[in-house]
C-alpha cells in the first residue's frame, strides 16, 4: 500500500473510532442505561449502530496523521472525558430527585426501611427508589433516549474532538453539586414543612398531657401524613423532572456559548 492510501485508512479509522469512544462513555453513565441489567455487550452494539449512523454525518475535524502516536492517545482520553462528564450532568437529574427521597424518607421516620439492590449491590431507602423507577419509566415515555442522542450528535458539532473540554465544562460540574443539594431541598421542603408541624404538635400534646404514649401513636400518625405528602409529590414529579432537565440543558447550552 502507497502512503496516500495509508493515511486514508486511517483517517478512516480515527473518524470511526473517536465518535465511538465518545458515545460509548457517554452511553457508560447515562441515566437508566448505566445499570449493570444492560450489559456491556448491549452497550458496545448500541455505540456502534449509533457511530454508524451519525459518522456520515459529523462534521470534519482535524485528525492525527499518526494512529498510533501520543496525539491520538490524547484525543482518545478526550473522548472519554466528555462522555463521562456529560453522562453525569445528565445524571444530575436522577440524583436530584433521589436526594430528595432520601429527605423525606429521614423526615417519615423511614430512614431504616433501606432496599438492596442485588443488581448494583447498593442499598437505597424504599422511597428514593420508588422515586428512581418513577423516574426511569419517565425517561423513556418524555422521549430521554433521544436527547441523548441529540445531545450525542450536536455534541460533535459544538464541541468537536480536539476542542471538547475546556475550563466552563469543568466548572459547569462543580457548580451542579451544589445544585444538586438546593434542587432536592426545595423538592422535600413543602413535606419538612408539614412534617415539622406535625411533630410540632406532637409536642403540644406531650406537655398538655404528659401520660398520653406519644411513642405508638406519633409514629404511625408521621408516617400517615408522611405518605399522604409523598402521594401529593409523586404527581408534581413529571413537572419537576421536566424542569429540571431544562435546567441542565440551560447549563450545557450556556456552556455552548464560550
Amino acid at each position: 500500500m502507497s502512503g496516500a492510501e495509508v493515511q486514508q485508512l486511517v483517517n478512516g479509522l480515527l473518524l470511526l473510532v473517536l465518535p465511538f469512544v465518545r458515545i460509548l462513555a457517554l452511553l457508560q453513565f447515562c441515566p437508566v442505561l448505566d445499570n449493570q441489567a444492560f450489559s456491556r455487550r448491549s452497550k458496545i452494539a448500541l455505540a456502534l449502530a449509533l457511530t454508524a449512523v451519525m459518522g456520515p454525518m459529523l462534521p470534519p475535524y482535524p485528525l492525527p496523521g499518526i494512529f498510533f502516536s501520543l496525539h491520538t492517545l490524547l484525543l482518545v482520553g478526550e473522548q472519554i472525558l466528555w462522555g463521562v462528564l456529560f453522562g453525569m450532568a445528565l445524571q444530575l437529574v436522577f440524583v436530584a430527585l433521589q436526594t430528595a427521597g432520601h429527605i423525606l424518607s429521614m423526615n417519615m421516620g423511614l430512614g431504616m426501611a433501606m432496599m438492596s439492590d442485588p443488581v448494583n449491590g447498593s442499598s437505597t431507602t424504599v422511597i428514593s427508589q420508588v422515586i428512581f423507577i418513577f423516574c426511569a419509566l419517565l425517561f423513556f415515555s418524555l422521549d430521554g433516549h433521544l436527547l441523548v442522542v441529540t445531545i450525542l450528535f450536536k455534541g460533535f458539532i459544538y464541541w468537536p474532538p480536539g476542542q471538547a473540554i475546556n475550563t466552563p465544562t469543568l466548572m459547569m460540574l462543580v457548580e451542579s453539586l451544589g445544585w444538586i443539594m438546593a434542587s432536592a431541598t426545595l423538592i422535600a421542603l413543602p413535606t419538612t414543612f408539614v412534617m415539622l408541624i406535625v411533630q410540632g404538635g406532637f409536642g403540644l400534646l406531650n406537655r398538655v398531657s404528659p401520660t398520653l404514649n406519644l411513642f405508638s401513636l406519633g409514629f404511625p400518625v408521621s408516617m400517615l401524613f408522611g405518605l399522604l405528602c409523598v402521594a401529593m409529590m409523586m404527581s408534581n414529579i413529571p413537572e419537576h423532572y421536566l424542569n429540571l432537565t431544562n435546567e441542565i440543558l440551560a447549563k450545557l447550552e450556556a456552556i455552548r456559548t464560550y
